[in-house]
């Protein structure tokens, strides 16, 4: 959703912060910028230090995430001391995640925009000290026709590619998934993250290329392997891959199983099955093939808001849907006729044909 869609809480709740999608008033480079060097009264936030990473070649130019999941943020130089663990490399998401209380997952609303996951291809379009401004072409959104925009510490990219796939490629199917990586430290990578197959073997596992240009394997239980033959998703497998975050708390701008936003969890639930829709519940909302409220079925989303869309929910069945709804509650699943839904229902689409 749009900033100045931010009009109370996505189901209402005027008290917590809505179920955005970390959406961003575009940022420009030239704002951006500014704002690492203003002397004006600072943003209440206190800046934390990012090391600085090894010199790239002049913007733009491609590279690729090298963290399991990196944080885009609305400008550069803006976090704070506890927001340390996610800007290093390697993260520790779960380190992060521990130490915030609600009001300080609050405090993101705004400022944090989307994550990207490793292995994620962006385009470095700006530079500002140690900081980078990328778009994210596998989330597509209005704000920029490349990508996804926001800010990230330069040290969490790197300009080697991975290898091209031979064998299609691994997108992770659990919430999480350990890739072993031969003389590197093991990482821990979330769901819907992608990377190239090299090769499948029933003793190894999947062996896939990642970013910088080494090698990883990934046990076959974890990963669904696509490639052109594979079958397209039904609603059914969407909404089971959405069924599984059930109970996960709710974290504006997440787009990772450690935490999500309304369109984060829409968008990644189709995403690990092949099937690339808009980041944002605006976008969402403009995509895919209108539905009537009488003819819904699994895997349709519901588009929700008072003068625009500024959430979304997926449908499960039987008259109920799951969503991420706000700061300080957890994904689950709700009637779609809840007072606090029905009033502002908008819509819904659809975006795999007909079963």
């Amino acid at each position: 959703m749009r900033r100045t869609a931010l009009v109370a809480a996505c189901v209402g709740l005027v008290a917590l912060a809505a179920c955005g999608d970390g959406r961003p008033a575009a940022p420009t480079a030239t704002t951006a910028t500014t704002a690492t060097t203003a002397t004006a009264t600072p943003d209440p936030a206190v800046t934390t230090a990012v090391t600085p990473p090894t010199p790239a070649p002049a913007p733009p130019y491609d590279a690729w995430v090298d963290v399991a999941v990196a944080n885009l943020w609305a400008a550069p130089d803006q976090t704070r001391p506890l927001d340390a663990p996610s800007l290093s490399n390697p993260v520790d998401v779960p380190a992060w995640l521990a130490a915030m209380t609600v009001d300080d997952r609050r405090w993101l609303v705004d400022r944090l925009v989307t994550q990207a996951l490793y292995g994620d291809r962006v385009t470095v379009t700006d530079t500002a000290g140690a900081w980078a401004r990328v778009v994210v072409p596998r989330q597509p959104s209005s704000l920029d026709p490349r990508g996804y925009p926001g800010w990230l510490p330069a040290a969490q990219l790197t300009t080697v590619p991975p290898a091209a796939a031979s064998a299609g490629d691994a997108i992770v199917t659990r919430p999480s998934a350990t890739l072993h990586r031969p003389g590197a430290t093991d990482l821990d990578l979330s769901f819907d993250t992608r990377l190239p197959v090299l090769e499948v073997d029933a003793d190894t596992g999947v062996t896939v290329s990642t970013p910088g240009g080494g090698l990883g394997r990934l046990d076959p239980a974890d990963v669904a392997v696509l490639t052109p033959k594979t079958l397209p998703a039904t609603g059914a497998d969407v909404v089971r891959s959405a069924q599984l975050f059930s109970g996960v708390a709710y974290l504006w701008a997440g787009t990772s199983g450690r935490g999500w936003d309304c369109s984060g969890l829409t968008s990644a639930a189709y995403g690990a099955h092949g099937v690339v829709i808009p980041r944002d519940a605006d976008d969402q909302a403009a995509a895919g093939t209108p539905v009537a409220r009488s003819d819904l079925r699994p895997g349709d989303l519901l588009f929700f808001g008072e003068s625009s869309v500024t959430h979304v929910g997926m449908y499960v069945g039987d008259g109920r849907m799951i969503q991420a709804p706000a700061t300080g509650r957890s994904v689950e699943t709700v009637p779609v006729d809840s007072p606090g839904l029905n009033a502002r229902y908008r819509g819904a689409r659809r975006y795999l044909p007909s079963e």
